[in-house]
């Protein structure tokens, strides 16, 4: 499927979402900007506004799976009151303001092949979950939105919530066939949803699994390049097959520098979300922008929550120009903006991107 990119004096949402993605520059920077449920609840209050859309003017939207018509029952795995349990299984006990949350694993003092194989694994291979998603897609790019397909959280962060992160990496480490069976279940759906959205005609699919820290990578490039990646490039030839030109966006926290050149290998176009608390803008974009197109940028951790308002602008403007230099950048925050955000500097970052993106009207 090819696009028309669109001339750059003038273009749609989606025209300017791929001409990013594909390191060309657009009539103005596309934004993609996420918001904590806090903060939404928090702004539709302030701007006096259910919809904000108006207010945030993404030029993305995403889609995902219909809702599951069976509803597994994890109940036998905990008996722990007030727990939150997504179709994975993967439990959680909020705190008081749903802030944060400890997790439960289903899966962590399994010991057997047929434990895993019994587990209540979710439907998502099944042909219902993607039913009508075409038509969506259809109807979101025909108001111009270029539209992602989501799947972050791929393979291994489900199998470490799934597993407890100690257990999947002593399998791992030790070669221990629990945790080769554990990621081939989670991929074997993964491949399904990829497979999905490509036959739904999504611009972009979204992959990713945070593998990093602060500081650098949480496991070896070798573990990488043996458990993880071979399940991404499944999911991802799943999506070519259907359509060659699909874009893949893969998101991950932390210092990823030294994963780069395998990802880039894997086949991702666009990473997310390059935080600038640990990966440098100047660098990243001088040793890889030539290969990869760059989504998100301005730091959740720093600026954004405790900056100034001139400074959130100052942060937009050295983002825009280092990461959105000759094209190539979807901006947006390096996370969902959160409640410890105020409001004044979610409205600064963006008039920002407003002034300094390139956007007129």
């Amino acid at each position: 499927m090819t696009v028309n990119i669109g001339h750059s004096a003038s273009m749609t949402s989606r025209q300017r979402v791929l001409a990013a993605a594909h390191r060309r520059q657009p009539d103005r920077v596309p934004r993609h900007i996420g918001l904590e449920w806090h903060v939404v609840e928090r702004l539709q209050k302030e701007v006096g506004a259910n919809d904000l859309s108006g207010l945030i003017r993404n030029d993305t939207l995403g889609i995902g799976p219909k809702p599951t018509v069976l509803k597994n029952d994890y109940s036998s795995y905990f008996a722990t009151p007030n727990v939150t349990w997504d179709e994975w299984g993967r439990g959680r006990i909020w705190d008081e303001g749903r802030y944060y949350a400890e997790y439960l694993y289903p899966l962590e003092h399994a010991e057997t092949i047929d434990e895993l194989a019994s587990y209540p694994w979710p439907d998502l291979r099944e042909a219902y979950r993607y039913e009508g998603l075409a038509a969506v897609v259809e109807n979101h790019q025909q108001q111009g939105y270029a539209v992602i397909g989501h799947m972050a959280e791929t393979v291994f962060e489900i199998a470490w919530q799934l597993r407890s992160l100690d257990r999947l990496s002593e399998d791992l480490l030790t070669g221990d066939e629990m945790g080769t069976y554990l990621l081939d279940r989670i991929a074997e759906r993964r491949v399904a949803a990829a497979r999905a959205y490509a036959l739904a005609g999504v611009d972009i699919i979204e992959i990713g699994d945070d593998v990093a820290m602060q500081t650098g990578l949480m496991m070896s490039r070798k573990m990488f390049n043996h458990d993880l990646r071979p399940r991404f490039e499944q999911c991802i030839a799943a999506a070519r097959e259907i359509n060659p030109e699909i874009l893949i966006w893969y998101h991950s926290d932390g210092k990823i520098d030294d994963l780069i050149p395998d990802l880039i290998a894997t086949g991702i176009n666009i990473l997310n979300p390059v935080q600038p608390e640990c990966v440098d803008h100047m660098w990243v974009k001088a040793t890889y922008g030539e290969r990869l197109a760059f989504s998100g940028g301005l730091g959740v951790q720093s600026v954004l929550p405790f900056g100034t308002t001139d400074q959130v602008r100052e942060h937009v403007r050295r983002t825009i120009a280092s990461l959105g230099a000759g094209g190539g950048l979807i901006v947006g925050p390096s996370h969902v903006v959160e409640s410890d955000v105020p409001t004044a500097n979610i409205l600064a970052m963006l008039k920002a991107i407003d002034d300094f993106g390139g956007y007129e009207g």
